[in-house]
């Protein structure tokens, strides 16, 4: 495997979750809320740990409705690999861990290179599963 787009891959997935992290918690900056946007390709789509689809513009405005809605939320991204790298793609998998309350998700996520976008990778499939839903 190239460690090099590992490390890459790695380096976005720890930033895109820092940032959301933040945002959750109140902390970042509501003028950001484009750049996050702008990280996922326009045909961008999250399958989430609940076996809902949503595209790039419910995560825009639903993210964007989450500023400082979890403030002791903590999110710790555990075990990030490289699964595949071929032409334009690159695909990761990753655990989310968080706290506040407790969960704890399998995600892989598909990239497109992009020399224009942080550490040249935009966001263009999420596959999120649970391995430990949050109670209740």
């Amino acid at each position: 495997m190239d460690t090099g787009t590992e490390q890459t891959a790695a380096a976005e997935v720890a930033e895109h979750h820092r940032f959301i992290e933040a945002w959750l918690r109140g902390t970042a900056d509501p003028g950001r809320l484009a750049e996050f946007v702008e990280m996922h390709t326009p045909d961008f789509t999250l399958c989430g740990p609940d076996g809902g689809a949503v595209g790039r513009d419910a995560i825009a405005s639903g993210f964007g409705a989450g500023h400082g809605t979890a403030p002791g939320i903590s999110v710790e991204i555990r075990g990030a690999r490289l699964v595949a790298a071929e032409g334009d793609l690159v695909v990761a998998a990753y655990e989310e861990h968080q706290e506040a309350p407790p969960s704890i998700r399998r995600s892989t996520v598909v990239f497109t290179r992009d020399p224009g976008a942080r550490n040249g990778l935009r966001w263009k499939h999420l596959h999120e599963t649970w391995i430990m839903p949050p109670a209740g």
